[in-house]
């Protein structure tokens, strides 16, 4: 656990190969994190972030990996998402054509989270959606 101006907990991180299989392996784990520890009211909308990004990564980077950690963020009980892969290039949101079923992945993420974003790392990036509890 670190210690920041926010106090963060790891509740769930592992590496995945980068296939299709990784994407139901992905949720199906951030699903049971989430409800291991009390956080089950996050599930729907981090099963579907978890989709998205897991998707992109495995589409977009080219890699044999990609990492995956769930951090609960204590004092604001916000659950973010965070997907590492070996590309240096940054997500891009494209505007899909509305008969096209390609490239609203990151629209979905940007919907369900209060914030996302994405970071350089050693090798690649991280990209992340911070989740909020619902009203």
């Amino acid at each position: 656990m670190s210690t920041t101006a926010t106090e963060t907990t790891s509740l769930i991180a592992f590496t995945l190969p980068s296939n299709p299989y990784s994407v139901q392996m992905a949720r199906f784990y951030v699903r049971a994190a989430l409800s291991h520890h009390k956080l089950g009211d996050h599930c729907e909308d981090a099963e579907t972030v978890t989709s998205e990004l897991v998707t992109n990564a495995i589409t977009h980077a080219n890699g044999v990996t990609i990492g995956l950690e769930v951090m609960h963020l204590e004092a604001s009980g916000a659950v973010s998402i965070i997907i590492f892969d070996a590309s240096p290039d940054p997500p891009v949101m494209r505007s899909p054509a509305a008969d096209f079923d390609h490239w609203r992945g990151l629209h979905v993420v940007e919907a369900l989270s209060a914030r996302w974003g994405w970071t350089h790392q050693d090798k690649g990036k991280a990209v992340y959606a911070i989740l909020t509890r619902k009203a």
